[in-house]
């Protein structure tokens, strides 16, 4: 999930941030500092920080120590904080500023417990894009004699809309304005289909035009201007015609399009078909995580000094190095030694006798 490659840029070293251990006793009036050793890394989604920290002398359970992250912005909660032993010394929460939140348990009083090391993991991700589509057709009659008025309150701006009106007195020539859903769009395709008893008169040309705003009272664009031509494609025939407008702003495309009736003065009707669609990008989503180095380097086992043997002084040579022809001499010694011990014994009581 975390992406931390070669285009990691490893701080070397162990960068001291201005990242602070902070006691904040829920009694105690003053706080008290401690550096903390943090080694970051970091690529465009993650952000890896490697935090070794010790608890200030005087925290206590109950009481609240912070560590400033300013790199994990993004908020974190119901983590534990766990020491080289393996033992949870209270809760982590990471607030939206980068400061994580620890309160300690009664498990922090241990000695053993109040130091260690801990991997803090931010990765930034977006989820899949939203596609956002609109589909509507709007239906229209002109008759005979009819004047256009104005809307009587504004029209629905998320579908479409389409009015008539006689291009003049005369009623042999017919006026019809579309009026797609407002924007934006990634794409808008408009499709006009004059009802039979009339055909489109392709040479009047086809007006595209937009607008952002819209009067309140009467529901009409407010100065609508062209499209830019690179920005619409449009075909057209007796039959029909089709407009594609892309991209769409914050705005409201307008069509018009004149037919020519078989007949003055008849009743027209016509329909159009509108089709929007855009893509809206993914939420941005971070996740922390905190993650313990656990156990403690054991203490170098002693090397004790070779056991070197030398011999005593006075000793030959030859018997310094084989240290075997010593005892003969010596056993022979001995002998002698108890003879004469049962000598003199005897002699003792030889005169006793006498």
């Amino acid at each position: 999930m975390i992406r931390v490659g070669s285009r990691l840029l490893a701080l070397a070293g162990g960068v001291l941030l201005g990242a602070t251990l902070s006691s904040m006793p829920a009694s105690a009036a003053t706080t008290s500092p401690l550096s903390a050793d943090v080694t970051v890394t970091s690529d465009d989604t993650a952000t890896v920080s490697d935090v070794r920290w010790e608890l200030p002398a005087d925290a206590a359970p109950g009481d609240v120590v912070t560590l400033a992250l300013p790199e994990h912005a993004g908020a974190a909660a119901g983590a534990d904080w766990i020491a080289s032993t393996g033992v949870s010394i209270g809760v982590v929460r990471l607030d939206d500023t980068g400061t994580a939140v620890i309160e300690l348990t009664e498990a922090a009083a241990d000695p053993a417990n109040r130091r260690g090391e801990m991997v803090v993991r931010s990765v930034l991700e977006e989820s899949a894009p939203t596609i956002v589509s609109s589909a509507s057709t709007a239906d229209a009659v002109l008759r005979p004699g009819e004047v256009p008025g104005p809307f009587f309150g504004a029209p629905d701006r998320s579908r479409g809309n389409k009015y008539g009106a006689w291009t003049d007195e005369t009623e042999t020539r017919a006026r019809w304005v579309l009026e797609a859903p407002r924007g934006p769009w990634d794409t808008l395709d408009i499709v006009d289909r004059p009802v039979g008893g009339q055909r489109v008169d392709c040479t009047a040309g086809v007006r595209v035009r937009a607008a952002g705003e819209t009067d309140p009272a009467t529901g009409y664009l407010v100065d609508p201007v062209d499209v830019p031509t690179e920005r619409v494609s449009v075909a057209c025939d007796e039959s029909g015609v089709s407009v594609r407008v892309q991209p769409v702003g914050d705005e409201i495309v307008e069509v018009t399009v004149e037919t020519v009736p078989d007949a003055a003065s008849s009743e027209l009707a016509n329909a159009a078909d509108f089709a929007a669609q855009r893509s809206e990008p993914g939420d941005a989503i971070r996740t922390v995580s905190f993650v313990p180095r656990l156990g403690v380097a054991p203490s170098p086992t002693p090397t004790l000094p070779p056991v070197v043997e030398t011999p005593r002084p006075g000793l030959p040579d030859r018997l310094a190095e084989t240290g075997t022809d010593a005892a003969p001499p010596a056993f022979i010694g001995a002998v002698l030694l108890l003879a004469g011990a049962a000598a003199a014994v005897r002699r003792r009581r030889t005169r006793s006798r006498a």
